[in-house]
C-alpha cells in the first residue's frame, strides 16, 4: 500500500468559521435518522452469501475532447450508468445490492432501499497493486460477499490469483461504515478509520485542512482531498484516469445537509479550485433524493424512488453548488435547485 507525500493546496478562498477540528461530529447525516454515530455500530452480517444484480455499461468511450485530445469520458457520458438503479420498485424481487461495472476496473454497487431507506452507493477502484472500495453501506447487507464476488471475477478476467485491498469511507456517518466489520481481519485488507487522526495517518496528510495526499493502487492513482462541512472526516476522491471526482454525501442529486457552513463552502471552493483544468467526466455522491422533474425531491425515508434522478453530475454541478453557497456570503440559506438542494442544518 504506498500513499504517496502529500501536496499543500493553497486555497483561493477560506471563508466562514472552521469547523471542530476534534474528529466528532455535532450533526447526522439525515434529519430524524437514529443511527448516525461515526464509525460506531458497525453491521457484521455473515458474508457468506449476498443477493445481488450485475449489469455491464457498453456505452462508447474514448471521444475527442475540446482540447484536440483524445478525452476520458464517454461519448455520451450519463449513458454509462444504468437508465435507473434499482429504487425499492419490488421488495419481493430487488435484490439487495446491484452491481454496475462502470469498465473493465471500475465497479458502482448501489444498497436496495428495500434493505434501508438511504439507499447508499459505493464504489470499487481497481488497480494492478491494490482495489479500493469506497464505503461499505447503511447495514443488513452481505456487503463482503458482494465485494468478493466482483474481486474473484476482475481477478479471473485478468488471470491473477489476489490483490489486495483497501477499505476507506467517505465520512464517518452511519449509512456509509455499517459494513466495515465484515472486512476487518480478512487476509489482504486494510481497513481505514473513520476518524480525522485514523484517515490522516493512513494517507500521510499533515495538514488536514490544507493538505492533498495522493494513494497509488498501481497505476491508478487517487488523490484524496479533505473536506469537511458535512462531516469533520469527509474526504474527496479524484480519479484522474477516469475522470471521477466522488463527492460523497457533500455534493449529489439530493438534499445537501451542511452542519458547518463556512467549512463547507471552503472545501466547495477546494474541490473547485483542484479540478480546475482537469478533465472532469462525472462528479458522484453517495445517494439521490431526487427526482426527475427538476427541484423536486423524494420525500424524507422513502424507500421507493419511481422516476429517480441519475446519480451523474457534472463538474458545472460543482460550480453551481459554489456558486450559490458563495453568493450566501456567510449566511445559510435553504436553497432548492434543479438537481440539488442546499439545507444547512
Amino acid at each position: 500500500m504506498r500513499a504517496l507525500t502529500p501536496i499543500t493546496l493553497a486555497l483561493v478562498v477560506s471563508l466562514g468559521c472552521a469547523d471542530s477540528s476534534g474528529d466528532t461530529d455535532e450533526a447526522g447525516d439525515e434529519i430524524g435518522v437514529t443511527d448516525t454515530e461515526e464509525g460506531s455500530s458497525e453491521d457484521t452480517t455473515s458474508s457468506d452469501s449476498s443477493d445481488t444484480v450485475t449489469d455491464t455499461d457498453t456505452s462508447d468511450t474514448g471521444t475527442e475532447s475540446t482540447t484536440g485530445m483524445e478525452s476520458l469520458c464517454p461519448a455520451d457520458i450519463e449513458a454509462a450508468f444504468p437508465e435507473a438503479w434499482i429504487h425499492g420498485a419490488d421488495c419481493a424481487f430487488e435484490p439487495d445490492i446491484q452491481v454496475h461495472w462502470y469498465d473493465s476496473d471500475t465497479v458502482i454497487l448501489r444498497q436496495s432501499l428495500c434493505t434501508n431507506f438511504e439507499g447508499p452507493f459505493m464504489f470499487m477502484l481497481f488497480g494492478e497493486d491494490e482495489v479500493l472500495l469506497e464505503d461499505t453501506g447503511a447495514g443488513g447487507i452481505a456487503i463482503a460477499a458482494t465485494v468478493d464476488a466482483v474481486i474473484e471475477e476482475w481477478l479471473e478476467a485478468k488471470g491473477r490469483a489476489s490483490i489486495e485491498r483497501v477499505v476507506v469511507n467517505s465520512h464517518a456517518h452511519g449509512d456509509h461504515v455499517q459494513g466495515n466489520g465484515q472486512f476487518v481481519g480478512q487476509p489482504n485488507t486494510a481497513v481505514v478509520g473513520t476518524s480525522v487522526s485514523e484517515v490522516s495517518s493512513f494517507f500521510g496528510i499533515q495538514n488536514w485542512r490544507d493538505d492533498i495526499a495522493s494513494y497509488d493502487l498501481g497505476g491508478r492513482v487517487i488523490d484524496v482531498l479533505p473536506i469537511p462541512g458535512h462531516q469533520n472526516a469527509h474526504i474527496a476522491l479524484f480519479d484522474a484516469s477516469r475522470g471521477w471526482l466522488l463527492t460523497g454525501d457533500t455534493l449529489y442529486p439530493g438534499r445537501l445537509y451542511i452542519a458547518d457552513f463556512g467549512t463547507y463552502v471552503t472545501s466547495i471552493q477546494r474541490m473547485v479550485d483542484f479540478v480546475d483544468g482537469k478533465e472532469v467526466c462525472a462528479v458522484l455522491g453517495t445517494h439521490v433524493e431526487m427526482t426527475t422533474t427538476p427541484g423536486v425531491d423524494f420525500e424524507f425515508g422513502s424507500t421507493h424512488h419511481p422516476n429517480e434522478h441519475g446519480l451523474w453530475l457534472g463538474l458545472e454541478h460543482l460550480v453551481e453548488l459554489r456558486d450559490a453557497v458563495v453568493a450566501m456570503n456567510g449566511t445559510p440559506a435553504y436553497e432548492v435547485h434543479d438537481d440539488f438542494i442546499i439545507y444547512p442544518l
